[in-house]
């Protein structure tokens, strides 16, 4: 019986958390922010219009669409940051959750079966 509460309370508890907290940083590094922060003003897909020697129209148009470009590029990016970090977040709550229930759970049990006798014992 020790052994076993020693493995439900201590061996498991610390695999979880280690499972945790790989599983977190997997799905951390599936959205890549860091790279998304690092390449944020990128224009999108590298579409960027390179002119050398064109009229003063040109240049100024080419300048439009790389500018738009980068916009586009930035919208995305800030986006699949935002995205990536709630899913994340709500992971990491929702394995942190299971974690708790985990460590509670003979608890749990203990309580169901003591009200499941009272309530036999009472007749209701």
């Amino acid at each position: 019986m020790i052994t076993y509460f020693s493995w439900w309370y201590y061996d498991e508890p610390l695999y979880l958390w280690r499972s945790i907290k790989i599983i977190t940083k997997k799905f951390l590094s599936s959205f890549s922010i860091a790279v998304l922060l690092r390449t944020l003003f990128d224009p999108w897909k590298k579409d960027v219009v390179y002119l050398e020697n064109a009229s003063l129209d040109a240049r100024f148009k080419a300048m439009v669409d790389n500018l738009f470009s980068r916009c586009i590029g930035f919208v995305v990016r800030i986006f699949t940051i935002l995205i990536g970090l709630a899913l994340t977040t709500i992971v990491f709550v929702l394995l942190t959750i299971g974690f708790i229930v985990w460590l509670l759970m003979p608890a749990i049990i203990l309580v169901l079966i003591i009200s499941g006798m009272r309530t036999i014992q009472n007749g209701v």
